[in-house]
C-alpha cells in the first residue's frame, strides 16, 4: 500500500494533467474498492461498475479532493455513497460477502482445508454482528485504515467508531467462542 507522500504526488500529477499518475491511482486501489463495495451490494459485477462510476467521479469532478484526508479514504467514501445510493435504488441489504475462494495450488490441500473453513467460521461469525459493526471491522482490521479515516467514510466521529470497534470486537469474540475459534486467552 502506498504511503500518503505517494498517493499526494500522484494525485497532484493527475491535477496538472498527467493521466499516467490517474492510471496509477486507479490501478493501486480498484481491486480494493471493488472488494470493499462488494460487501455492501453482494455483487461483484455491482460492485466492479459502482467502483468504475467512483473513479470517473474523480475524474470529473477531481478539484474536489482537498488534501485532508488520504485519497484513499475520499475514494472509498465516494464508493461508499455509490454503494448506498445503489441499495436504495435497489432495496438491496447486506454488507458482508459469501466466503470468496481463495489460496494458491501449491498450498498442502489440509491447510488449504483448515484455513478455509476456518475464514468460512469466522466470515459467517462477521454476518452474525449488526452492519454497523461488519462496516466498522472491515475498514480498521481488512482495510486497515485509521479510526479517523474510517470515520469519515461511515459519516461518524473518531468517538463513534471507537466504540463501534470495541463493541464489534466484542461482539465478535462472543460468537466465536460459541464456535470454539476464539482465541485461548
Amino acid at each position: 500500500m502506498p504511503d500518503r507522500n505517494t498517493e499526494e504526488q500522484k494525485y497532484r500529477s493527475f491535477l496538472e494533467g498527467d493521466m499516467e499518475s490517474f492510471e496509477w491511482l486507479v490501478i493501486e486501489y480498484k481491486d480494493s474498492l471493488i472488494y470493499f463495495i462488494s460487501r455492501y451490494v453482494k455483487d461483484v459485477a455491482a460492485a466492479e461498475d459502482l467502483a468504475q462510476d467512483a473513479f470517473v467521479e474523480v475524474l470529473v469532478h477531481k478539484e474536489r479532493y482537498n488534501f485532508r484526508t488520504s485519497f484513499k479514504t475520499w475514494l472509498f467514501t465516494i464508493g461508499r455513497n455509490k454503494a448506498v445510493d445503489y441499495i436504495r435504488k435497489y432495496n438491496r441489504v447486506s454488507l458482508v460477502e459469501e466466503y470468496p475462494e481463495e489460496a494458491s495450488e501449491e498450498e498442502l490441500l489440509e491447510d488449504r482445508v483448515i484455513r478455509k473453513e476456518e475464514k468460512r467460521e469466522l466470515y459467517q461469525a462477521l454476518k452474525s454482528l449488526k452492519e454497523e459493526y461488519q462496516q466498522a471491522l472491515y475498514l480498521i482490521d481488512l482495510e486497515e485504515m485509521s479510526y479517523s479515516q474510517a470515520a469519515e467514510i461511515m459519516g461518524k466521529s473518531q468517538a463513534q467508531i471507537k466504540i463501534l470497534i470495541f463493541r464489534a470486537r466484542k461482539a465478535l469474540k462472543k460468537v466465536l467462542g460459541r464456535e470454539g475459534l476464539a482465541d485461548e486467552e
